[in-house]
């Protein structure tokens, strides 16, 4: 007779545990759920882009300096580009 308390006493408790965890997880894929979770995102990846933006500007004007000073020029020409 225990050993009947005991499995059912214990199939109630992970029924309820699984229960549990699947209205979470339906909760997390509503679309309420996953609008809550995606506000966060915008402002993280534009910070990200711009962040990797600067990167890109710091390293394209280090180079330039890089070929400015192997073409023996101190700075860049200050009329500015031409046409040819």
């Amino acid at each position: 007779m225990y050993k009947r308390v005991f499995w059912i006493a214990l199939g109630a408790s992970v029924g309820v545990l699984v229960v549990t965890k699947g209205a979470k997880t339906l909760r997390k894929f509503s679309p309420s759920g996953l609008a809550d979770s995606a506000s966060g995102l915008p402002g993280a990846l534009s910070g990200s882009v711009r962040g990797f933006l600067d990167d890109v500007q710091y390293a394209a004007a280090e180079r330039e300096m890089e070929l400015y000073r192997a073409l023996g020029m101190d700075s860049p020409d200050p009329d500015g580009p031409h046409d040819r």
